[in-house]
């Protein structure tokens, strides 16, 4: 009876061992790992566990096979000797205590406890795993080469940007990130996919200084918007000559002596579908903190900035001289107010929509869009989930605009 005993509780002993290393070795993160290898106390655990999850098939096949061995062994054993002492009425029995045994104390348990606690065990599973593949390396071989003849040996990236996407979000929710460090990782994951044009500041919006002007009117045009760098243009503004910064102005003399064409540096033309990732590439290696903005039949429509791209990421930059103003204020938990440069894409992450268009990217663009012609102060335009209203307009434009969320959706008026 003891022998029944023993041999019982060996099987699910191996049982619930092999579970739990299976466990750990699924649940335990590479960054973990990786942060463990840079400067932790089992720096040395770290590197071979990172090596058995890189090549994760082989310590998962010895976990299986040594599985599998013992519960087939171990109830065949139990069966057999359970009818030679206790009668074979009693078998029926053994089956079902053994089974529940190894379900629940060699499967469910030692799955979750592995799961949960991956932190502070996963460094002692790292020789255990070792010796199981080592001793069961014949096994291993022909279970790997039987998988690899119907998978074709293929493999996809160990980690995806969907995977990583989704640790972020646990992660924020678990309060291992901030809300800050959430925001710039997502940043990080749109920064791929922004174009020239979705950042760009729109021509109509551009500082210029004409190649005719004085010195004098350069130095207040450069006052007033208190920007460092301007297009300077010859005749009109589809003809820019170069990029002007202020302090070459300041080195200026007179009037009288002023060319401002020997001062203005090379312009730098890229087109509106350039993606900004290679924009910023291109921006550090050629030293450049501006770009001129080109359509598709070289029309010029926008600069981009430096500080335009980087924005992106750490959100609005401002300097001692930049307007506080933000482009968008909540008033109240349905108004919001907006300036009308805003992208589409930046309205619909702040207050909750979902607006889409094809033609344009700004909230501006769009009200032109669907109002049929230049906006003026006092439009309004019903979109999908909310009302837009024109507060102030130039130049045909919505300058300012006020966004009112509502739960239906209605056409424009």
């Amino acid at each position: 009876m003891l022998l029944l005993v023993f041999a019982a509780a060996m099987t699910v002993l191996i049982s619930s061992l092999c579970s739990l290393f299976e466990s750990i070795l699924f649940s335990t993160r590479m960054g973990a790992l990786e942060a463990e290898r840079a400067g932790g106390k089992h720096s040395g655990l770290a590197a071979r566990f990172m090596g058995m999850k890189s090549n994760i098939a082989e310590p998962t096949s010895a976990i299986l096979v040594l599985n599998t061995v013992a519960n087939t062994a171990g109830a065949t054993f139990c069966g057999m000797y359970a009818t030679q002492v206790l009668g074979s009425a009693m078998v029926p029995a053994v089956s079902v205590f053994l089974t529940i045994a190894i379900l629940f104390v060699g499967e469910i348990l030692p799955k979750t406890y592995g799961a949960t606690y991956w932190r502070s065990l996963w460094h002692f599973t790292v020789w255990p795993l070792t010796v199981m593949q080592r001793g069961l390396r014949p096994i291993i071989t022909v279970t790997q080469a039987f998988a690899d003849f119907f998978t074709g040996n293929r493999s996809g990236p160990s980690i995806t940007e969907d995977e990583i996407q989704a640790s972020i979000r646990l992660g924020r929710k678990a309060g291992e990130l901030s809300r800050t460090e959430l925001q710039l990782l997502n940043a990080v994951f749109r920064f791929d996919d922004l174009t020239v044009r979705q950042i760009m500041v729109p021509r109509n919006d551009v500082a210029f200084l004409d190649a005719s002007w004085s010195l004098t009117k350069c130095l207040e045009a450069a006052r007033k918007t208190r920007h460092t760098r301007f297009p300077l243009f010859q005749e009109s503004r589809d003809d820019v000559i170069g990029i002007v910064h202020v302090k070459d102005l300041v080195g200026l003399g007179s009037d009288d002596e002023v060319e401002l064409n020997t001062v203005a540096h090379p312009a730098w033309h890229i087109p509106e579908t350039l993606p900004i990732s290679q924009l910023l590439r291109e921006m550090q290696g050629n030293h450049r903190h501006m770009a001129l903005v080109d359509d598709e039949y070289g029309t010029l429509i926008g600069i981009v900035t430096m500080e335009n791209v980087l924005e992106q990421i750490v959100g609005a930059v401002q300097d001692e001289f930049d307007s506080e103003t933000p482009d968008v204020t909540q008033q109240d938990p349905n108004t919001f107010r907006v300036r009308g440069q805003v992208l589409i894409e930046r309205l619909n992450r702040e207050c909750g929509l979902d607006l889409y268009a094809t033609d344009v990217d700004t909230i501006s663009g769009l009200l032109v869009s669907q109002l049929g012609r230049l906006a003026k102060a006092g439009d309004r335009v019903r979109l999908s989930g909310a009302t837009a209203e024109v507060l102030e307009a130039k130049d045909g434009r919505a300058d300012l605009v006020q966004i009112r969320l509502s739960k239906e959706e209605e056409g424009q008026d």
